[in-house]
């Protein structure tokens, strides 16, 4: 039996063991059932000593640990730092009131000469559709903020005119146009009725002989009419 025989030393590798297991298994053309259970019994073995080593090897896992939460800057006194354990926000949170359209005010004292919605246009003797409303008003008159907010944009309108948006929070917007002169700039905050800038020459921008003032408020993007707020 190889590799003890010569007639299989010459062979190919697979082709030699494979007569080898046919000649080792089978005797005298019947199955050699002690070398059969022999085989098995080995092949079982191996298996189960290949699982336990496999299940009972030492646990390599590496633990993960946070810094400490505290921790000592170079330019931060030593009796200056936050020796409690929790963490303090860089800033205070700024707590803002929720936004009631039936406080809103009258930018500028004039009447209104349009709503939001389809009109008819003096200048251009048609239909238009306004987005905001046109507050009859003259050249240098006061405009104020509707409702509480912050500035978020100062930008050049229409004949050379200053505009201005101010955002109210909780999707709440308002944008004034056609003004003159801005006395607010970007990331102010405003009260109620407090003065934005002066009105401007704004006419026949919008389709409308009479110098007036353009204001918008939008909810969500959205215009609203302000005229159902306005006592």
């Amino acid at each position: 039996m190889w590799p003890f025989e010569d007639s299989l030393r010459d062979q190919n590798p697979i082709r030699k063991y494979r007569e080898w297991l046919k000649r080792w298994l089978f005797k005298n053309n019947q199955l050699n059932t002690v070398a059969l259970i022999g085989f098995v019994l080995s092949l079982s073995l191996l298996s189960a000593y290949l699982f336990y080593s496999w299940h009972n090897q030492p646990n390599t896992t590496l633990a993960i640990t946070s810094p400490p939460a505290v921790q000592k800057t170079e330019n931060q006194p030593v009796s200056e730092q936050n020796t409690s354990g929790v963490q303090e926000p860089l800033e205070k949170a700024v707590v803002q009131t929720p936004v009631n359209p039936e406080e809103m005010v009258k930018p500028v004292m004039g009447h209104a000469l349009t709503g939001v919605g389809m009109s008819f246009s003096e200048v251009f003797q048609d239909y238009r559709y306004n987005s905001g409303v046109a507050l009859a008003a003259n050249p240098g008159a006061e405009i104020k903020a509707a409702l509480p907010g912050t500035v978020s944009l100062v930008s050049t309108a229409e004949n050379g005119t200053q505009q201005v948006t101010v955002n109210h929070g909780d999707g709440w917007e308002t944008i004034y146009s056609g003004l003159e002169q801005v006395v607010v700039k970007a990331g102010e905050r405003l009260s109620r009725d407090a003065v934005i800038g002066t009105l401007g020459a704004y006419n026949r921008i919008n389709g409308i002989n009479q110098n007036h003032l353009f204001f918008k408020v939008t909810k969500d993007g959205e215009p609203v009419d302000p005229n159902t707020y306005w006592k």
